[in-house]
């Protein structure tokens, strides 16, 4: 039997292309985006606008991921930049370069 599935709810969540999303796993109520804005984005289901956005990064966010207390972010930018951001204080916490392994 084929699954179904059914569009609850659509809402801007970038000036540009969204290009990762990820569920947290603790309640399954947040999740994080990341777009071509260089923003990552703090969302609670059922929710059309952000509860916050984290802006630091110059270039397009590729990979977001929640901690498993749903307490930190980590992003990564085409750049090669990663972040890590603490969501109480809504702010990074630093960032490393990355040069990617050829």
């Amino acid at each position: 039997m084929a699954k179904t599935g059914y569009k609850l709810q659509e809402f801007v969540a970038h000036s540009g292309n969204v290009n990762c999303l990820r569920i947290g796993r603790k309640a399954s109520r947040l999740f994080i985006t990341g777009g071509d804005d260089h923003n990552v984005n703090l969302w609670m289901i059922g929710k059309t606008t952000s509860l916050m956005s984290l802006c630091g990064h110059t270039t397009t966010v590729e990979s977001v991921t929640l901690d498993s207390a749903e307490a930190l972010v980590l992003s990564g930018a085409s750049s090669g930049v990663i972040k890590l951001w603490d969501l109480q204080e809504a702010k990074s916490l630093g960032s490393n370069r990355w040069k990617a392994l050829a």
